[in-house]
């Protein structure tokens, strides 16, 4: 560690970050606790004034540790909050300054936005004026003319829509609103309308204006000479957007262990020095360093300054100056630059996903692959072959460095990966060199320069289609579920164990050391895994899909149960979006049985991606005469899916009864609604009870009470059509006589769920009201005897 003492320094930096992230410090305590150490180092050193050197290097170390803490709790003290006091303002004049301008997408064209002023009063709380802006695309094609004309710098008038961004309103979800908060960003802006959109002020920010031209001139060209697929794929692995990349091809990557290719990283980074380099020809070497350091740092720039780009940057430019220098270097100290640099002027990198796998993939790198390397090269094999290895060594250095990370960030460990490396990251430096000279060319030549794109999508379709078929193997990945930061800790511990054992053990007791490690590992590991839904009860979990219904419940002999999932539209499949990755994220690989109340899109039109998926092994559904209901009966029979339409009936799960209060062949005949025709469930377990009546209406609450009034108490209810005035009769709540009742709604809905009338209802009832929209996903649980509602914010 004496060679390498910037480490020491970093190290000590993110020791004070973690400090700070795990305990959040007041600024009060950080003040104390720095006065109390530096004091006790004064006196020590009086004390023991001849270690003069060891004292210095203490003061260092307590610095440095303070200005971690002190680092993370300034940027924490200057978060963006969302300024207004409701989550939602519909169709309201903006005026604002343009700051930063994406790349236009398949759908929109999205931009940050510093807030001046709401229907022509000026924003009070600047420090929370800056928001992502979305323009919709429309059928007109105006986001076109507004891309072409809009500038880094400009101010603008239009009229939209201000929302709150989604907070994590389901166990695992990805917190979008601490994301953006965290990056200086308050809230969102949508725009669908143009029509009173205005430039009122043709200012430019020079140096940003200059950079994003730059990017959109190239992706220009991109999409000039290449077809759509492969110009978002170069766009992905050049320009460091690859939002336009299908989810299908994405996953296929994921799959397969190779998604590392489509995040522009040290791999590109690289790939651009080796080109530059080559392009340069025999030009005097010093030239050629100088020149590839500025092809590195205009790349960077390009890239707007990823973690990742800016590690292998930073690594690059120090590795070719020193070498114009004729200094040597060290990667052990380049990377701890680079990371102290990043970590300065942005302390919450350390907790970004790139940033982590950039810096564990390289740091393994540099630890393991020399022993790979040192063993490797005893082997008396053909020079080749030991050259494959060697390459093959490099790539499982980096996985087992970021294994831990994988895993909790996609969870999925790849089996594949090694193999699908040696064939993927050459063809990404074939495809990087000649999209660069494909791009390069087209200035001159549109006819040339289409010569080199149809090899070069030839190239990436080769590469999708052997990525595509490596990932549809069945052997291809593993999904591992709720992987800890206390995981990564047992992991990386027996990963030291094991090559300090294998290095210096001897070979007699080596096998036994190496299999206890790894089996105490997969003991320990197992420490702190616990489930949300409790063993041996009933748990109905009430998970927010926004404007919709979607319920999940498992039974006490763990048999799961899915009522309703959710809606899909052309921008948003609640079915992908929310309960699959819910689901996985349980560790639940199959739906036994889905109960669809009704064929409304918020009810069953997430059900679809999970039917494909092959989730549901069995579907219960109102039965129905009309076109949407025949189309899916023939897209469930596509799918093997067992289906049955509701019937007047009872059966058992476990030690719970599940009952059907109507027969919707029979209903069918009054020519109900079909929010009416919705099949109403209720499930029993114990002393306990929960009535579901999707989006049932007057009409059909009036013929429960006349069919099934001795049946309908319940302890929870379900509240019908998202607490729509239409429902909630005070007949029908007064014989349910629900305890609790339970009302899924999006937040600030364009209905107004749930109303008002029926939330009196509920009060004066004294019934207690779990809202989705306030509160976001509700679990209740019973054993028998009691319900309990788990706090899941706190598990």
């Amino acid at each position: 560690m004496d060679k390498f003492p910037i480490i020491k320094i970093v190290l000590f930096y993110c020791l004070g970050i973690l400090i700070q992230e795990v305990f959040n410090l007041t600024i009060e305590i950080i003040s104390y606790t720095f006065t109390v150490l530096l004091s006790i180092f004064i006196l020590s050193k009086f004390l023991k004034i001849n270690y003069a050197k060891s004292h210095l290097s203490i003061l260092l170390f307590i610095f440095l540790i303070s200005s971690g803490i002190f680092s993370l709790y300034i940027q924490k003290s200057t978060i963006a909050q969302y300024p207004f006091d409701i989550a939602k303002i519909n169709n309201i004049e903006i005026h604002g300054t343009v700051t930063d301008i994406e790349l236009i997408k398949k759908n929109k064209l999205t931009l940050n936005l510093e807030l001046k002023e709401i229907n022509n009063h000026k924003l009070v709380d600047v420090s929370s004026s800056l928001f992502v802006c979305n323009f919709w695309k429309d059928t007109l094609n105006n986001i076109e003319k507004i891309y072409s004309e809009l500038k880094i710098g400009n101010e603008i008038k239009f009229t939209g829509t201000i929302a709150q961004a989604k907070n994590q309103r389901n166990p695992g979800e990805f917190d979008y609103e601490k994301y953006l908060n965290e990056n200086g960003i308050s809230g969102l802006i949508n725009c669908y309308n143009f029509d009173d959109f205005k430039i009122i002020s043709k200012q430019k920010y020079f140096i940003a204006n200059l950079i994003y031209e730059t990017r959109k001139a190239i992706d220009f060209q991109i999409k000039k000479i290449y077809s759509e697929e492969y110009s978002n794929f170069l766009k992905g692995i050049l320009l460091a957007d690859r939002s336009d990349i299908d989810k299908e091809t994405k996953t296929a990557f994921t799959n397969t262990g190779v998604i590392h290719v489509l995040a522009v990283s040290g791999l590109h980074v690289g790939f651009v020095a080796v080109i530059i380099f080559f392009l340069t020809g025999r030009i005097n070497i010093k030239y050629k360093y100088f020149i590839t350091i500025m092809g590195i740092i205009l790349f960077l720039i390009l890239t707007k300054g990823l973690p990742s780009v800016f590690r292998a940057s930073i690594m690059a430019v120090l590795f070719f100056i020193s070498k114009l220098s004729g200094r040597s270097t060290n990667g052990f100290n380049s990377i701890a630059i680079a990371g102290f640099i990043i970590l300065v002027l942005n302390p919450q990198e350390l907790f970004n996903p790139g940033f982590l796998l950039s810096f564990s993939a390289v740091l393994s790198i540099l630890i393991i692959y020399p022993i790979f390397s040192e063993q490797i090269k005893k082997f008396r094999i053909n020079k080749f072959v030991k050259n494959i290895l060697l390459f093959v060594s490099v790539s499982l250095a980096a996985q087992i460095g970021t294994l831990p990370f994988t895993i909790y960030y996609f969870n999925k460990l790849s089996i594949i990966s090694l193999f699908a490396n040696m064939f993927v990251i050459p063809m990404i430096g074939f495809i990087v060199a000649v999209a660069v000279l494909s791009i390069l060319v087209s200035i001159f030549s549109l006819l040339f320069a289409s010569i080199f794109a149809e090899a070069n999508m030839f190239l990436i379709s080769l590469t999708f289609y052997f990525v595509k078929v490596l990932s549809n193997l069945d052997f291809s990945f593993i999904n591992i579920f709720n992987f800890s930061l206390y995981d990564g800790i047992v992991f990386y511990v027996s990963l030291t164990l094991l090559f300090f054992i294998s290095m210096k053990i001897k070979k007699l007791y080596k096998v036994a050391l190496i299999f206890f490690t790894i089996i105490s590992a997969f003991f320990v590991a197992k420490i702190d895994n616990k489930t949300i839904l409790p063993e041996n009860e009933l748990t109905i979990f009430t998970i927010d899909v926004g404007q919709g219904d979607s319920f999940l419940v498992k039974f006490p002999n763990n048999k799961i149960a899915l009522i309703d999932a959710g809606n899909s539209t052309e921008y948003f499949d609640s079915g992908e979006s929310i309960i699959y990755p819910f689901l996985q994220g349980l560790g639940i690989n199959k739906i036994d049985y889905a109960f669809i109340s009704h064929l409304d899109s918020d009810h069953f039109g997430g059900s679809i991606f999970l039917v494909q998926e092959k989730f549901i092994e069995n579907l219960v559904k109102p039965k129905s005469n009309n076109i949407k209901d025949k189309i899916f009966e023939k897209f469930l029979d596509s799918n093997n899916v067992n289906w049955f339409c509701y019937s007047d009936t009872t059966f058992n799960i476990g030690n719970s009864q599940v009952s059907f209060f109507n027969d919707t062949t029979k209903l069918n005949l009054l020519s109900l609604s079909s929010n009416d025709n919705s099949g109403i469930v209720k499930i029993n377990y114990g002393k306990t009870s929960f009535l579901f009546v999707g989006d049932a209406e007057l009409e059909m609450e009036k013929f429960l009470i006349e069919n099934y009034s001795d049946k309908l108490k319940s302890d929870v209810l379900k509240i019908g059509h998202h607490g729509s005035r239409h429902s909630s009769s005070d007949d029908f709540l007064e014989i349910v006589n629900p305890k609790i009742g339970i009302i899924s709604a999006g937040i600030m809905n364009k209905f107004n769920h749930p109303t008002k009338e029926v939330l009196e209802k509920l009060n004066k009832r004294k019934i207690q009201i779990l809202r989705t929209d306030k509160i976001g996903a509700i679990i209740l649980s019973s054993d028998g005897n009691e319900i309990k509602n788990i706090d899941w914010r706190n598990f």
